[in-house]
């Protein structure tokens, strides 16, 4: 036998195996608004902080820094 071990097609050729995520997003209708980006600088985030902290917390019941760290990382572009 040659050609190695392994015969076949793999998992990224079996259309079996498609990303089901990215085909849903594909198939979803989102508001025009989605489309354009946030232009961050003009953004005052010392304003936005206590309220991303508040809602956070309101969500979930209790307040977890590392979330709204994470969230705020986000806004950031450093995560």
């Amino acid at each position: 036998m040659s050609g190695g071990f392994f015969r076949g097609t793999s998992a990224e050729q079996d259309t079996r195996f498609s990303n089901k995520q990215a085909k849903l997003l594909k198939s979803q209708k989102f508001p025009l608004e989605l489309e354009h980006p946030v232009d961050m600088t003009k953004v005052k985030m010392d304003v936005i902080k206590p309220w991303i902290a508040t809602r956070v917390t309101e969500l979930l019941g209790f307040e977890d820094e590392v979330l709204i760290n994470f969230v705020y990382g986000l806004l950031d572009g450093k995560a």
